[in-house]
């Protein structure tokens, strides 16, 4: 569970499914205090797991819980955690519109077929938990939070959501990265309003500018030479355009016909995010004046 003589993990089963990897929560301690790198979900199992860790350590005082986005596998936990330790939650401004919407509107990382009702029930569970945690500190880039002696910046780092984003513990020259850098495998992009493929990779080109020795993302495992790791995710997408693009030239024009080719086996409960995946590459390539849209229809511009 010790990361660094500063940084300790703190494991819970995964509550959901949202994917193979279940959601990381840090805690940073120094001085006597300590700060949470999001809060996992909300669920009596997850809750108590991390409140008798903070029992364990009753001589550290809970600060702050810091959100990097307001997805709920994330989030829904912080209000429960917030209640037990009088932290303040800590939240981008720009995401906390989305952190209080539980009509579904805001897409999450996986979504539930209507005929899985008591999944459902349980997913709208999770969105009204994560609302509860109406932020105490709004912050933006180049903010910073201290714990004891250690600075914690703000790094706004939008694409996945409009208001995720990173923390860089200077000290420890380690970055949290939530759902903007993964320790294996690639994250989710939706199309705006809800994300931005453009903004993602600027996202990543800007982390790159930091001097880090260590990666601490929102699932999966920690990550050392990170610069190498970033790079490898703006390649992956630069692929991943090129191949929407050339698609487009082989008639292939609506997202739905290019998914087979691109996912070729799927879990149902992600279709729907990988079609957005599609659209949110599309509407990058629309912006750059690379392809049209007419309809449901997308053809490259000559």
């Amino acid at each position: 569970m010790e990361v660094t003589d500063h940084i300790l993990s703190i494991p819970a089963e995964p509550a959901f499914y949202t994917g193979p990897q279940a959601p990381n929560v840090f805690m940073i301690v120094d001085g006597g205090e300590a700060a949470l790198i999001d809060s996992g979900f909300g669920d009596e199992k997850s809750i108590k797991t991390r409140i008798d860790f903070l029992n364990e350590h009753s001589k550290i005082k809970l600060r702050y819980i810091v959100l990097t986005h307001h997805h709920f596998d994330h989030s829904s936990g912080a209000q429960q955690l917030r209640e037990a330790s009088g932290a303040e939650i800590v939240l981008h401004g720009d995401e906390e519109k989305w952190l209080m919407d539980t009509s579904g509107d805001a897409p999450q990382d996986i979504e539930i077929p209507k005929d899985q009702k008591e999944i459902a029930k349980a997913v709208q569970k999770f969105r009204e938990q994560a609302a509860e945690g109406t932020p105490d500190v709004r912050i933006k880039d180049g903010d910073e939070l201290k714990i004891g002696d250690l600075t914690l910046e703000v790094v706004h780092t939008p694409g996945h959501t409009v208001g995720s984003s990173c923390f860089y513990l200077r000290e420890e020259k380690a970055l949290f990265t939530g759902d903007t850098a993964l320790g294996l495998g690639t994250v989710a992009i939706s199309p705006p309003p809800h994300g931005d493929m453009g903004q993602y990779l600027q996202s990543l080109e800007h982390l790159k500018s930091y001097d880090c020795t260590l990666m601490l993302p929102g699932h999966g495992q920690n990550v050392n030479a990170v610069k190498t790791k970033l790079q490898e995710l703006i390649d992956h997408r630069l692929e991943r355009e090129k191949q929407v693009l050339g698609l487009l030239k082989d008639g292939k024009t609506t997202p739905k016909a290019q998914l087979k080719t691109i996912y070729m086996e799927l879990d149902k409960r992600i279709v729907p995010m990988a079609l957005r995946q599609i659209e949110a590459h599309l509407a990058k390539l629309e912006a750059d004046g690379r392809v049209r849209r007419d309809g449901d229809e997308w053809a490259p511009v000559e």
